[in-house]
């Protein structure tokens, strides 16, 4: 266990300085394989074993599950009664990834971020109001996108928590005057705030505020924490750079304080953006690019399905996870930024049709199209 927490919880989260990576993923996998036999059974079939993690090009050997599979199947490497977290990607109805977690996996995944978060600086002292642009914590939901959020509110110390999608008895209905009510009142009282959650969502709160007219000069420690689609809510294309003119035009909060982060329910690792706009590996996780139809693995610089490996969970076989994003793999040195590790860039998605995410389920909510 303690190679484990050095591994996540390194001072910094980009370099393995004792090659651990290879022998927990050894480990992980042997132990789903001893007390998940679905999984044991499935590696059986593609003939694998864990022994044949040898090498960094080894890995892309592990058997892949897919989020698709998650959606409609159930794994378990721990007794239910054992489980400390749970929690449900995005989707429609019948069509989510129902997963848990232990309670040393989910230390060691606040131990992880908190790295993370402290290398980004986004970690502080200072009291901050939060914008939450996203749901509301409620006992009818289990999102995780909506716990990640939350979650992230423990960075700063929260002074307050303004939510986009209020949770109400007849399920999430939007705010967009309690949210622009709130941030005109932080603005004026010169105090730091965070806005986090969709990108879309804060489109859409930007748009409003140019229509009035209004320009606002947050406070300098103020921040803006992005996860999430671009598309969604405004029905066109926006682009990074777009959206940071309009931030700090309207907000007055500078790109280097917009952080953008990329997880998934199925994959409960957060990605952060250098300051060059890129999402690097960290040392924890290994990222492979699959062909489409082949599945094999592909180079740098060819795009195909986003694959996760990485020996974070124990009460789940979660260990390599290939998601419906197509993407593409770069070299670190590419990137200029200063981490050595690989970067992925995202180019869009592959799902299967009905897999609804959770920034698009939000973004038909801003619309007043109905309720979840």
């Amino acid at each position: 266990m303690f190679q484990k927490i050095r591994l996540f919880a390194g001072k910094d989260p980009y370099v393995d300085r004792d090659g651990t990576y290879l022998s927990q993923l050894r480990e992980n996998v042997s132990f789903h394989m001893q007390h998940c036999e679905p999984y044991s059974e499935l590696l059986r079939v593609r003939g694998f074993h864990p022994e044949q993690l040898q090498s960094q090009y080894d890995v892309s050997r592990l058997p892949p599950l897919t989020t698709l599979y998650f959606k409609r199947n159930r794994l378990l490497s721990i007794p239910e009664r054992k489980l400390f977290l749970r929690a449900t990607s995005s989707g429609t109805s019948g069509n989510k990834s129902q997963i848990g977690f232990d309670l040393p996996s989910f230390l060691l995944g606040i131990a992880m971020a908190a790295r993370l978060f402290a290398y980004h600086h986004v970690i502080s002292l200072r009291p901050v109001h939060y914008i939450m642009l996203g749901y509301e914590p409620s006992r009818q939901s289990d999102l995780g996108a909506m716990k990640s959020a939350y979650g992230s509110t423990f960075f700063a110390p929260a002074l307050s928590r303004t939510y986009a999608l209020k949770a109400t008895k007849f399920g999430y209905e939007p705010n967009p005057e309690g949210v622009k009510s709130a941030l005109l009142k932080f603005a004026k009282a010169g105090v730091p705030v965070r806005l986090v959650g969709f990108p879309g969502y804060l489109m859409l709160l930007l748009r409003e505020l140019e229509k009035d007219g209004v320009c606002l000069n947050l406070n300098k420690h103020s921040r803006i924490m992005l996860g999430g689609g671009w598309k969604q809510f405004t029905g066109e294309a926006v682009t990074p750079e777009q959206m940071h003119q309009l931030v700090e035009k309207l907000l007055g909060i500078p790109k280097e304080r917009v952080h953008e982060f990329f997880s998934a329910a199925e994959h409960p690792l957060a990605y952060c953006k250098c300051k060059n706009g890129h999402f690097h590996v960290p040392a924890y996780s290994r990222v492979i690019i699959r062909d489409t139809v082949t599945m094999s693995p592909l180079p740098y610089g060819q795009p195909g399905l986003l694959n996760f490996v990485s020996p974070l969970v124990k009460s789940m076989p979660l260990v390599s996870v290939m998601t419906d994003d197509v993407a593409v793999l770069h070299t670190g040195e590419s990137c200029g930024c200063g981490i050595q590790t690989p970067y992925f860039q995202l180019l869009g998605r592959a799902g299967a049709q009905g897999i609804q995410t959770c920034s698009a389920t939000a973004a038909e909510l801003a619309k007043g199209s109905g309720k979840a």
